[in-house]
């Protein structure tokens, strides 16, 4: 594939870093206000489009444990979507919005096209850059080590429930991280 075939690719693609460009590391805090930001736009153009319109929304992490970055990105997330006035419950009634947050981690490029509070359509239950594996709380800390090679993001579902019924659902991969990381002090 030439080059430009394959910027033309990339368009499309919200964040997506041009090939000429060097791309920054990012500071984990800056990749998580983007996330939240990126979640928060997609979440209120869901919302206000069938079969989402008029749900409440319920966000929750699928962890046990209160371990990781997904209870804080769930909460920022209510936050967020409440400040834009959108309706956030705190459990499913019999009808929701349920958005699902679940961490995950994969191999990356060094040279990856992918940037913090990039939104990955799920097509059909597929995600080509999601050949890796969805991290447990013990695996977190050695993921820690491997940061610098990896792309560590959310995977997403959006499903609208009318009981114990899904009437539809969604995926997006949200990135949070993709290659170096910045960890100066701010």
């Amino acid at each position: 594939m030439s080059r430009a075939a394959a910027g033309l690719l990339c368009l499309p693609a919200a964040g997506c870093a041009s090939f000429g460009e060097p791309t920054r590391p990012v500071h984990p805090v800056d990749g998580v206000r983007k996330v939240v930001d990126s979640l928060g736009e997609e979440i209120g153009t869901r919302a206000a489009a069938e079969p989402f319109r008029g749900l409440p929304i319920v966000i929750r992490t699928t962890t046990a444990a209160n371990s990781g970055i997904e209870p804080i990105i769930a909460e920022l997330l209510r936050t967020r979507l409440a400040e834009r006035g959108l309706p956030v419950d705190a459990v499913c009634a019999p009808r929701c919005l349920e958005i699902s947050l679940q961490e995950l981690a994969v191999e990356a490029a060094k040279a990856t096209p992918l940037s913090a509070g990039q939104l990955l359509s799920v097509a059909g239950g597929h995600v080509p850059v999601v050949g890796g594996l969805i991290r447990t709380i013990g695996e977190q800390e050695r993921e820690k080590e491997h940061a610098a090679g990896r792309a560590n993001g959310l995977f997403v579902t959006l499903a609208a429930r009318d009981g114990n019924r899904y009437g539809a659902r969604a995926h997006l991969v949200a990135i949070i991280s993709a290659g170096e990381i910045a960890l100066e002090r701010r």
